[in-house]
């Protein structure tokens, strides 16, 4: 799979990571301005990821992680996985 088709997937997961998690977390996590927000962090928090020189395997892990956890996946990288 192509970097360009690979980000694709994981752009349109994110999507729907969050549109799933809104009758969860009630207004404002589910899409609005905090939703945008959190996408646009977990895309830049993913493309740092595989740019980086770690391991395969411990790229796969972070990237299912917040891909998960849209917003505690991403503090827990940014806290533990740098």
């Amino acid at each position: 799979m192509k970097i360009k088709q690979f980000l694709v997937l994981i752009l349109l997961l994110s999507f729907s990571g969050l549109a799933l998690a809104a009758p969860l977390f009630g207004l404002g996590w589910g899409g609005g301005i905090i939703g945008l927000i959190v996408l646009i962090l977990d895309v830049i928090a993913i493309v740092e990821i595989i740019g980086s020189g770690k391991p395969t395997g411990e790229k796969v892990l972070w990237v299912v992680i917040i891909l998960l956890l849209p917003l505690i996946g991403l503090i827990l990288y940014y806290l533990l996985g740098r």
